[in-house]
C-alpha cells in the first residue's frame, strides 16, 4: 500500500513539473514570384529579380546593404544577387555560382556543356565537382533548372552565403 501511494505522488510531481515551451507563432513569407523560385534539397529558394546586395568595403564589417535594381542588371562583385530562403526564412547573397557532382567517373566537357547554355563551366574540385556561373537572376533560375535537368548530374547546388548580415532597405524582404 505505502508502495503505491509513494508512486503515485511520484506520478503527481512528474507531471507537474514538465515544462510547457509555447511556440511563438510566425507567419511564413509567401513566395511573391513562383517564376523565380528554385527547391534546394526541399527549401525554397525564391531569388528577387530587383534587389541587389552591395558588400561592405570595410575589413573590420561584413555587413550588406539591399537597394533595389533592374531585373536585367548584372551580377558583379560590388553588386551581388539576393535570395529569400522560405525555409530558414532569411536572405542569403548569391555570386551566380552553381555547383553540381557528375555521376560516377563523368567529367563535364565543352561538347556536353556548351558555353551558351553552360556559362562559366569550370572544375571545382575532384571528384567530378564542377560549378557554371550566371550573371542575372533569370538566368540564374533557368541555369539552375537546366543542370538539375540533367541525368548525368548527381546534385545541383546553388551557391548561397548566409553569413552576411544584412541591412534592408523600404522594399526588400
Amino acid at each position: 500500500m505505502l508502495r503505491a501511494a509513494v508512486t503515485l505522488i511520484a506520478l503527481a510531481l512528474t507531471a507537474a513539473c514538465q515544462a510547457q515551451l509555447a511556440l511563438t507563432p510566425r507567419a511564413p513569407t509567401p513566395v511573391s514570384d513562383p517564376s523565380m523560385v528554385i527547391d534546394d534539397r526541399g527549401a525554397t529558394l525564391e531569388i528577387l529579380p530587383t534587389v541587389r546586395a552591395q558588400l561592405s568595403a570595410s575589413t573590420t564589417e561584413r555587413a550588406t546593404r539591399m537597394v533595389a535594381t533592374n531585373a536585367k542588371s548584372k551580377f558583379t562583385p560590388a553588386s551581388r544577387g539576393v535570395v529569400f530562403n522560405h525555409a530558414m526564412q532569411s536572405q542569403g547573397v548569391l555570386t551566380g555560382e552553381i555547383a553540381f557532382k557528375m555521376k560516377g567517373t563523368q567529367q563535364a566537357t565543352a561538347e556536353d556543356f556548351p558555353a551558351v547554355d553552360y556559362p562559366g563551366l569550370a572544375k571545382l574540385t575532384n571528384p567530378n565537382v564542377f560549378i557554371v556561373v550566371a550573371q542575372t537572376p533569370g538566368e540564374y533560375v533557368a541555369l539552375f533548372k537546366r543542370v538539375r535537368a540533367r541525368t548525368d548530374v548527381d546534385w545541383v547546388e546553388p551557391i548561397v552565403d548566409y553569413s552576411v548580415a544584412a541591412v534592408a532597405s523600404p522594399g526588400t524582404k
